[in-house]
């Protein structure tokens, strides 16, 4: 059976973004390492007699007393490890949003600190349990201490590259280039290159659809409200073709649903089976929040909050703002030379199967500069900024509906200008940008 990652993307989105999996599975392996340890030591070194010794020579009390202060130590880090990892996530909320939380929490640097720590602590408290066995289970221990020193010089280092790597992960460009780097990989995955285009989709792609199958109309219901986080298309389509209906998929990833609503409608001539309409709604995943699995949009808007926080009167930053941008710029750069998913998909035999929701260049472009215009009607810096992207997206755009959307932008950015008291050079900078974005579109 083959593994459907979009079926269990939510599952693995949400092991990505908690403190307890990695964390989880290193604490399994401390333990699977300790019980090995002791093994060793207490059958295969005895039986063979290939004790070192000066390892095995160690006084049994100064090793117990060794183990209880690694142990002591590694709890303690532990507690200071989360508290800094708690004050960051508290500056990340303030600064960044509280959304931008889970990029924090899904950072694995992070995960694999508090999870070797632990670990270390988990491992000499087995061992220490080990050696006070009571005869007839008594034994040297040797190789588990070495691992036990090994494992705390680790997290020596480990300590280290944890101060270095907060401080650094809460610096606003690694924050940004941080979303901006997974919204290029969002990309990448969901629009293939203008070259290809999908097998079971067709070039032309109309706005409205004639089904042909129309007989019957069984709606599929929403099992409770939420987003739409991911939809199996492939699943569907398979489910279509095998039983001779058209599924019509009414909202997309992203989307908020209220429980009972039609989230899709399956078109049949005449009789099916009833399993059909269940079948399609597992299909069809809702959550309690948005990922970006098959939402660019999602990640867009971590961008643009950040940008509104930056320019919010409180924390008065155009610089992020700027940088904010810039990002969205390169993606929608690239996104021009993006085929998009279509939004009607075939059968082998060339037969209408299934209909989605899809997103369009001027959905995502909006959502990147729509807020960030209305925000930064009062600063000339971000503004002429705005433009420079405009002009940018403009050279790069190849579609009538890419440069309407440049030129809509600017009509507007220039209607706000016009009503703002502005300085006379201020003026004239942004007047020659808009002049410049208007050249081009000519």
């Amino acid at each position: 059976m083959q593994f459907n990652i979009i079926k269990y993307a939510p599952i693995i989105e949400k092991a990505r973004t908690s403190f307890w999996f990695v964390p989880s599975f290193m604490v399994l392996s401390s333990i699977v390492l300790a019980c090995s340890a002791v093994y060793i030591d207490a059958f295969f070194m005895a039986r063979y007699d290939l004790k070192i010794p000066i390892i095995y020579s160690i006084d049994i009390e100064a090793i117990r007393s060794l183990l209880g202060t690694i142990a002591g130590a590694m709890i303690t880090v532990t507690s200071i490890a989360f508290s800094i990892t708690i004050v960051a996530l508290t500056l990340a909320s303030s600064q960044f949003g509280p959304r931008l939380l889970r990029n924090f929490m899904m950072d694995t640097g992070t995960q694999v600190v508090l999870g070797s720590f632990i670990s270390n602590f988990l491992y000499c408290i087995l061992v220490f349990c080990a050696i006070s066995f009571q005869e007839p289970y008594t034994f040297k221990p040797g190789l588990t201490v070495i691992i036990a020193v090994m494992m705390t010089s680790i997290s020596v280092g480990v300590l280290i590259y944890f101060i270095h790597h907060v401080a650094k992960s809460i610096q606003a460009d690694v924050v940004i280039d941080d979303v901006y780097r997974e919204l290029q990989s969002g990309i990448a995955s969901l629009f293939p290159c203008i070259h290809k285009q999908p097998e079971t989709a067709k070039t032309e792609d109309s706005t409205t659809t004639a089904f042909t199958l129309g007989t019957q109309q069984f709606d599929v219901l929403a099992k409770c409200s939420g987003y739409i986080q991911t939809i199996e298309q492939d699943a569907l389509l398979t489910l279509a073709t095998e039983n001779e209906v058209q599924i019509e998929c009414r909202f997309g990833p992203g989307d908020f649903v209220v429980k009972d609503s039609v989230i899709a409608v399956v078109h049949a001539d005449n009789t099916m089976p009833d399993t059909i309409v269940n079948n399609t709604s597992d299909k069809i995943v809702l959550g309690a929040y948005r990922t970006p699995v098959q939402d660019p949009e999602f990640a867009i808007h971590q961008l643009v909050e950040i940008a509104l926080r930056a320019l919010s009167p409180g924390i008065n930053d155009p610089y992020s703002a700027i940088t904010c941008i810039d990002k969205l710029n390169s993606v929608l750069c690239e996104l021009t030379n993006k085929t998009f998913p279509a939004k009607q998909h075939y059968d082998q035999a060339g037969n209408l199967r299934l209909v989605c929701k899809v997103l369009t260049f001027e959905n995502i472009a909006s959502a990147a500069f729509e807020q960030i215009r209305q925000q930064a009607n009062n600063n000339v810096a971000v503004t002429i900024r705005l433009l420079e992207s405009l002009h940018n997206l403009m050279r790069f755009a190849q579609s009538d509906e890419q440069q309407q959307f440049v030129i809509r932008q600017t009509k507007m950015i220039q209607e706000q200008q016009n009503k703002q008291p502005l300085a006379e050079d201020d003026t004239k900078a942004i007047n020659a940008r808009i002049a410049l974005i208007f050249s081009v579109s000519k």
